[in-house]
């Protein structure tokens, strides 16, 4: 009897924990959805968020006091589904990885991108592709685009059109080899899940997802570093969902080890910010390592950092590219000042403008675009800059005391479409091919040319890139809105915390720094944060696979 009662005391302390951390989590996620549907659609609206009106503080603790209930409901109910369901799970076993079933899966993948690759033939060569040929094509080579994927690129492109004097085919044979290699990889995770304990409708779901839904075969079938950067990311998460649920799964096991190495490479080589997404993880890749493999961790991370700084060495030293990355890593000072300049002009001294001058020519101020930097940005003084920078961070910060709201709305502008789920992408309108939308380059650039053999499906792709029915649907727009595939993942972290499953967010860490990251670039694309949707099966799984030693308390 009295240890009976000893056990009842501790369950209802563990039960009011619970419900605390439940709240906190709720409350925070309720701040968040007010914070960013409140400042977003002002931002959307106004172009600016009016941080002294009453009414932008009113209008976010009101969503805030209005989501906090919902969201500590549903998270409790969830919860409590999930804990009854756990049972179940545990009965059935795990599956088993299957090479037979992830080739078959890889060709159904690979075949039902065929129809999108004949529309749009030989592909979606854009985004820097020409700039990246170019490069090989004149040896003169930059920094702006990683020097592996410019080399793996334009020899390809160039390679293939020596032999057949059509850099059209060039074009479709890197297109053709890039989906081959991420049918491979998608079906691997779909084994992956189904290894994992993944039921039939979750990997359902996922195969068709990722052969249909549109954002999957942009991307596949276009020529940017981006998808081999998510590529690289979407496999270092599943690896990390395998070693949250079993670490002694990688004892010993050198093929998950070395996969492990190259996910990481490859999320570190081909962007910029996957390199500082990898350093930052690394606390994250010890912990879920654990006791038993952190050593084989620090190891890898070892042996990936000296492979990255060893091939950027001999593509340096090889390649002599001009740098460019100042202006790259300044985006959001430069866009700031340009922000003040138009605005307050008045703020800037005689004395500052002369500094400002020399850095941002008045005509390349003109230029100012609120929802896109690149416009300044590429006409930045470098040279001036690398001279005497600390007279340009003088005034940066000179001018932010005096324009304080100026400044944190210019860097609001080029990045709210990726926390704002009710906005059509329009960062490139009126260049181009863009008019009503920017959602994606549905475009073959020059050398190559757009020769379509299913014109009615290039439609679709053309009407939803350049396009805005689709994004302006309710609910439907939804699914291609960055902004609220952000909404879930934030919640979906929210309640991860608050049913104390920590490690999961240390397994989905890469999407958050990711998103962390893009917030200081030059616009919001889709493209910067492709992994929303690639790892969007993988979340499911997440959020519907319980862990059996996880808290529920039962009233």
């Amino acid at each position: 009897m009295e240890r009976r009662n000893k056990t009842g005391k501790q369950n209802r302390a563990k039960g009011r924990f619970f419900l605390a951390r439940t709240w906190i989590c709720a409350l925070a996620g309720g701040l968040f959805l007010g914070v960013t549907y409140q400042w977003g659609r002002q931002l959307d609206t106004a172009g600016n968020v009016n941080f002294t009106a009453p009414a932008t503080w009113i209008g976010t603790l009101g969503i805030a006091v209005v989501a906090t209930p919902l969201l500590a409901w549903g998270f409790t109910a969830l919860q409590k589904r999930l804990t009854d369901g756990t049972k179940k799970e545990k009965e059935n076993g795990d599956g088993s990885f299957s090479r037979r079933g992830w080739l078959f899966l890889a060709l159904g993948l690979f075949l039902f991108w065929i129809p999108v690759f004949l529309a749009v033939y030989p592909g979606f060569f854009a985004y820097d592709a020409t700039d990246e040929l170019q490069e090989v094509l004149s040896g003169s080579y930059v920094t702006r685009h990683p020097l592996l994927h410019v080399l793996i690129l334009g020899k390809t492109v160039a390679g293939v059109e020596r032999l057949t004097d059509s850099y059209n085919f060039g074009i479709a044979a890197y297109v053709l080899i890039q989906m081959a290699a991420m049918a491979l990889l998608l079906s691997w995770v779909l084994e992956s899940l189904k290894e994992l304990g993944a039921g039939k409708l979750l990997r359902r779901f996922g195969f068709v997802f990722f052969s249909l839904f549109p954002v999957i075969p942009m991307y596949v079938l276009c020529t940017s570093k981006d998808i081999w950067y998510t590529a690289g990311m979407l496999a270092l998460l599943v690896l990390l969902c395998k070693m949250e649920k079993d670490k002694a799964g990688f004892d010993g096991k050198a093929g998950k080890w070395i996969g492990m190495g190259a996910a990481l490479f490859v999320m570190a080589i081909f962007r910029n910010n996957g390199f500082y997404v990898f350093l930052v993880m690394i606390p994250a890749l010890l912990v879920l390592a654990g006791k038993k493999c952190w050593k084989k961790m620090a190891v890898t991370i070892a042996l990936v950092l000296a492979v990255y700084f060893g091939t950027n060495g001999v593509l340096d030293a090889a390649l002599k590219p001009v740098s460019t990355d100042v202006q790259e890593t300044l985006t959001v000072p430069i866009q700031q000042l340009a922000r003040t300049w138009k605005y307050s002009p008045e703020l800037f001294s005689q004395e500052d403008r002369e500094a400002l001058f020399e850095i941002l020519p008045e005509e390349v101020l003109a230029r100012y675009n609120p929802k896109l930097s690149d416009l300044v940005k590429i006409d930045f003084g470098t040279q001036a800059y690398q001279e005497n920078p600390g007279r340009y961070r003088s005034l940066w910060l000179k001018t932010g005391l005096k324009a304080p709201f100026t400044y944190l709305n210019a860097w609001l502008m080029t990045s709210y479409g990726f926390w704002y789920p009710f906005t059509v992408i329009d960062v490139y309108n009126g260049s181009r091919y863009y008019t009503e939308s920017s959602y994606f380059s549905c475009e073959t650039e020059p050398p190559g040319w757009r020769h379509s053999f299913f014109e009615p499906l290039e439609k679709v792709y053309e009407e939803i890139s350049w396009g805005s029915r689709v994004h302006r649907i309710p609910v439907l727009s939804w699914l291609f809105s960055p902004g609220f595939l952000c909404w879930i993942y934030v919640l979906a972290g929210l309640f991860f915390a608050a049913s104390g499953q920590w490690r999961k967010l240390f397994v989905l860490a890469p999407v958050y720094l990711n998103w962390m990251t893009v917030l200081l670039g030059p616009t919001y694309l889709v493209r910067y944060v492709l992994i929303f949707w690639f790892a969007l099966p993988a979340l499911l799984f997440l959020g519907c696979h319980q862990n059996t030693n996880v808290l529920y308390f039962k009233r």
